[in-house]
C-alpha cells in the first residue's frame, strides 16, 4: 500500500515483470483530481476547429494529414490504456517511456478517464435495480476486448459503495474476452488483491476468467451466455470500442 494522504490508501498489484502498479479506483481523490471537465471541453472545441480548418486546406495537404494519421490493424494494449487512465498522479511512481510520460499528462487523454468514470456510473445505475429485484441470481460480466477490466472492477466498486448487500451471497464472474493476455492477467491479480482481508471485495465470491476471443467469431459469446442462463448478464466493451 501507498498512502496518498492521511486517509486514503492505494492498493497495488504485481504486473508480469514484477512491477507494482496501482489498482485503478475511480473513487480515489487522485483519480478525480486528474479530471478537469472545463479544460477537456475546451480541448474538444479546439480539436473541432482544427478539423474545420483542415477542410479548407488544399486537397494535397489534406491527403498528407490523412497519411500521417493512418493506423494499421494493431491495437492499443490494455496495459497502456490503463496507464493513461491512472492519470499523472497515480502513475507517478511507474517507470514510463517518453511517449507515455507525455501522453498521460495531455488534456486529450483525459477523455479516457472521463469515459471510464461515466460508463462505470452508468453500468452501476443499470445493474443496481436488477440486483435488488433478483437477489437469488448470480452476476456475470462479459467484457469484450476488456484488457485490465477497469470498467467491470470499478462498476463493482461503485455498487459496493452504494449498497454492499447487493453483492453478498451471489456468485460474481468477470469474463474478459480478449486476444491480449497482459491486461487480463493483471486484472486477475487486481481481483486477488481486492479480495484480501481489509480490501473492498473481501468476503465476496468473485471469479475472473480470461477467454481468448476474436471479434469475427461471435458464436463463442453466444455459447458463454447460454451457459449462464438465469444469471444477470452484463456485456460491455469500454476498453475495445472507445468512443
Amino acid at each position: 500500500m501507498m498512502k496518498a494522504n492521511q486517509d486514503q490508501r492505494i492498493p497495488y498489484a504485481v504486473f508480469e515483470n514484477e512491477t507494482q502498479l496501482p489498482i485503478l479506483d475511480i473513487t480515489h481523490p487522485l483519480f478525480n483530481a486528474s479530471i478537469d471537465e472545463q479544460a477537456y471541453h475546451l480541448n474538444c472545441l479546439k480539436s473541432a476547429r482544427s478539423i474545420e480548418s483542415l477542410k479548407k486546406m488544399p486537397r494535397f495537404i489534406q491527403n498528407i494529414f490523412v497519411k500521417m494519421s493512418s493506423v494499421d490493424n494493431s491495437y492499443l494494449s490494455g496495459m497502456r490504456t490503463l496507464v493513461y487512465k491512472l492519470g499523472p498522479e497515480l502513475s507517478g511512481g511507474i517507470k514510463l517511456g517518453f511517449r507515455d510520460k507525455w501522453a498521460v499528462k495531455q488534456t486529450s487523454f483525459m477523455g479516457l478517464r472521463i469515459r471510464l468514470r461515466d460508463l462505470c456510473r452508468h453500468q452501476s445505475k443499470i445493474l443496481q435495480p436488477q440486483l435488488k429485484q433478483f437477489p437469488e441470481r448470480n452476476l456475470c460480466f462479459f467484457n469484450i476486448a476488456g484488457g485490465a477490466a477497469t470498467d467491470s472492477i470499478n462498476t463493482l466498486i461503485l455498487i459496493q459503495e452504494s449498497d454492499p448487500e447487493l453483492l453478498k451471497g451471489r456468485k460474481i464472474e468477470i469474463n474478459i474476452l480478449d486476444i491480449d493476455t497482459y491486461g487480463p492477467n493483471f486484472a486477475k491479480r487486481c481481483i486477488d488483491v481486492l479480495k484480501q482481508p481489509g480490501e473492498r471485495f473481501y468476503g465476496l465470491d468473485i471469479t475472473l476468467n480470461i477467454i481468448h476471443y476474436d471479434w469475427s467469431q461471435p458464436e463463442e459469446l453466444l455459447k458463454l451466455s447460454l451457459e449462464r442462463a438465469g444469471w444477470i448478464q452484463f456485456c460491455s466493451s469500454e476498453g475495445g470500442l472507445f468512443e
